[in-house]
């Protein structure tokens, strides 16, 4: 039997056949109909499944007893649950308590999640898109209205340009190399922007090795040299746009000269990538390189130039987000602390969602996960599918501070690091065990089918949810076709259509069935995009950490693991240059500090790393005690690339 279902990685969302026999997946093939993947499919694809036949499966309600877990049952753990966090909630009350996770779950699964939060009278609401992308859906909301993609993949090979800053495809999102591969058969050009000569950047027709950070004094410098130039689309910023004499004042301070000496790029380098973009259509794509180091303001800078050069809203030209999970994109759309799933935090919003739900939301915003998780008053954590014991930065913090709660419930499949600090831990089922819809950084949502039972008493997160929710005296749904034509209500996916969701071989993407938003207006409140001028800050001196994937692992490698695939060491790849100032040789066992903590790495030495900058793989997790809790102002987002560090033998 072949059941169809999405991959559970990266944001790509390909499309898989599972090959089920006597109820148990035996072989996973790439779905060739699928409208995105199209039977294209990558390592870690090819053995998603087995990760689900690990031997270390937590299948039953566990419950902390001491240093130990005792196995209870499902009754005993949702009734001595909701007894504890009841007495939080009389004493504390309802904002003493968080609701944090879900990029690995579907989008009824994070949607009942928020909405058992605010149920309980609490908008501390939050997923996993905070730690990487949120600073993409801010700005990409604020300047054009949806906090997306405005196109698809699909469109690479149509433009003459795609320029790609801080992600190397290759290694994060590999099926979207066949795109790229025709784009360049094409005659079209590849720009990498990236402190690494990734394999990526290896193929680019440009590469611009950039010093961490310094995106927006880059992008400020060529908007400047556009403008002077007279190579802007003035049409379209005349007649699609607000805010353009303001962002004109601000980036006549930033000169080609200047960003030389700052970013580290040649000027005729600059000047070409200048030349480059100011055609039509042009595709401007990022990924975590930009936002965990230049946070919201980095993106806004790299939005600006798109406008500036009226390459949004056409065929082969926009904005592309390399979302790095499954369904990050659609928990980051309805999960947040300050936003509605139905728009702005306000009493109309409320009273709205009133209607559907059956109870009013409170209109306090609440804690992202990074603020909860440094140093909130928080009393009561649930987490789902989620890891920041592991994946955080500053991990000494975290772990104090998941170890000082009155109660966390852990809702996973695996004992994980988190889940060590846990009271409660409830088995849940895994995304071949149950179905339900997932939103691809396309902004595709597909639905997976069930293919296999789960094992022991794990549960679909829908019915645990709903189990507490009836607890509360809610009456939430368990049925994820009915939770879904209920988020439909009250979400911006009110067009999909459920027929097209599960027919892989059609579009189906929100908010309109179109691969390139924008082509008419824009959906601010007055229908136009707006310039946001940005500043370059000031930047700490020093050598600087930054992190990024390797091809054949994935985030804190829970998954990879279990599939077969050995744990990734950890080591630091600095410049034969750095390393001859450091006194250091390839193979050293070298400690890296930071303000925040040291590991233990071994020394490996690679001309792709620029003089001054040092990079690990983020998959060991020990590079987590060496990168720092400082976050984006504006987004809270942890700033992975960009750590001051020290290096001895």
């Amino acid at each position: 039997m072949i059941v169809k279902s999405i991959c559970p990685f990266c944001g790509v969302g390909c499309g898989i056949d599972l090959e089920v026999e006597g109820g148990k997946i035996v072989r996973v093939l790439p779905d060739k109909t699928h409208v995105v993947s199209k039977g294209h499919l990558c390592g870690k694809g090819s053995v998603a499944f087995k990760s689900l036949y690990a031997e270390d499966r937590v299948l039953y309600p566990l419950k902390r007893e001491g240093e130990k877990f005792v196995r209870i049952s499902w009754k005993e753990a949702i009734e001595e649950i909701y007894i504890k966090l009841n007495d939080i909630i009389k004493k504390y009350g309802p904002f003493s308590v968080g609701f944090y996770g879900g990029c690995q779950n579907t989008l009824e699964e994070v949607y009942s999640f928020m909405k058992l939060a605010r149920a309980l009278g609490t908008n501390n609401v939050d997923s996993c898109a905070r730690v990487c992308h949120d600073p993409s859906a801010i700005a990409l909301k604020e300047m054009l209205g949806v906090g997306a993609s405005s196109t698809s993949v699909v469109q690479i090979p149509k433009a003459k340009v795609l320029v790609i800053a801080g992600e190397s495809i290759t290694e994060s999102h590999p099926v979207i190399s066949q795109y790229i591969v025709e784009l360049k058969r094409k005659g079209g050009k590849l720009i990498v922007i990236d402190p690494r000569l990734t394999g990526i950047a290896k193929i680019a027709d440009l590469y611009l090795q950039i010093s961490p950070s310094t995106d927006i004094y880059l992008f400020n410098a060529v908007a400047n040299y556009l403008i002077s130039n007279g190579l802007i689309d003035e049409n379209f910023i005349k007649q699609r746009t607000e805010g353009f004499e303001d962002y004109k004042r601000v980036v006549s301070k930033y000169s080609i000269e200047d960003a030389e000496k700052i970013t580290g790029i040649p000027r005729e380098k600059i000047i070409e990538f200048a030349k480059l973009i100011s055609q039509k259509p042009v595709i401007f794509s990022w990924g975590l390189g930009l936002t965990q180091s230049s946070g919201v303001n980095g993106v806004r800078a790299l939005v600006n130039l798109a406008l500036l050069t009226g390459n949004v809203g056409i065929e082969g030209g926009g904005l592309i987000v390399y979302r790095g999970q499954a369904n990050v994109q659609g928990s980051g759309d309805l999960v947040k602390p300050n936003v509605f799933p139905n728009g702005k935090m306000d009493e109309l919003h409320a009273l709205q969602l009133k209607e559907v739900w059956g109870f009013k939301p409170p209109i306090q915003p609440g804690k992202t996960v990074t603020e909860a998780l440094y140093g909130s008053n928080l009393k009561a954590i649930f987490l789902m599918n989620f890891n920041p014991a592991k994946s955080f930065p500053n991990r000494k913090v975290v772990e104090k501070f998941l170890s000082s709660l009155d109660l966390l419930v852990v809702i996973d499949s695996f004992m994980t690091e988190t889940a060590k600090f846990a009271h409660y831990i409830l088995p849940a089922a895994m995304w071949a065990e149950k179905e339900g819809s997932v939103t691809s950084l396309d902004r595709l949502v597909k639905w997976r089918f069930k293919a296999v039972n789960p094992p022991g008493e794990a549960r679909p997160e829908l019915e645990i949810i709903a189990d507490l929710a009836r607890k509360f005296g809610f009456n939430f749904s368990s049925d994820p076709k009915e939770v879904f034509n209920e988020l439909k209500e009250v979400s911006i996916y009110s067009n999909l259509n459920f027929g097209e969701m599960t027919d892989y071989s059609l579009p189906s993407r929100y908010p309109q069935n179109d691969e390139v938003l924008y082509r008419e207006k824009f959906l601010t409140e007055d229908g136009k995009a707006h310039f946001r001028p940005v500043e370059q800050p000031k930047l700490s001196k020093g050598m600087i950490l930054i992190t990024g994937r390797e091809v054949t692992h994935y985030n804190t490698d829970e998954l990879i693991v279990r599939s077969g695939f050995p744990e990734i060491p950890l080591e630091v790849f600095i410049n034969p240059e750095d390393a001859t100032r450091l006194g250091i040789k390839e193979g050293d066992e070298v400690e890296i500090s930071s303000k925040c903590g040291s590991a233990k790495a071994r020394v490996r030495l690679s001309r792709d790393i620029m003089r001054g900058v040092a990079f690990a793989y983020m998959h060991n997790t020990e590079i987590n005690y060496v990168v720092c809790n400082d976050l984006d102002e504006e987004s809270k987002t942890p700033k992975f690339k960009y750590i001051v560090i020290n290096i001895r033998k």
